[in-house]
């Protein structure tokens, strides 16, 4: 297996979770607490972060630290997949909920 330095698996794993749950480098920085200039630095390669960083962006992301860390993870597959449903569920029962309160008012 070849080998991935870790600042790289850790820019495109943050980069990946982020963008499963429709994060901007904005909105993850206010869930971690830190500058979206510090989230942009570590995806680029610029800066690597603090392990109460790297403890704090999991926690975020929802994920253990170390999924931050693998090169192939099937957890991703399954909260991707588990995130998907959850998405159409939610788009359904909206649109439900919309069609029940119009038909009351009519």
């Amino acid at each position: 297996m070849p080998y991935t330095d870790v600042r790289v698996l850790l820019a495109r794993n943050m980069k990946r979770y982020r963008e499963l749950y429709k994060l901007s480098q904005m909105a993850l920085a206010e869930r971690v607490g830190c500058s979206p200039t510090m989230i942009g630095n570590i995806e680029i390669l610029k800066r690597f972060p603090s392990p109460r960083n790297i403890n704090l962006i999991a926690e975020a992301l929802e994920i253990p630290p170390s999924e931050l860390f693998v090169e192939e993870s099937s957890a991703y597959e399954t909260i991707r997949d588990d995130y998907e449903v959850r998405e159409r569920l939610t788009a359904e029962f909206q649109r439900l909920m919309d069609k029940t309160l119009s038909s009351r008012r009519r």
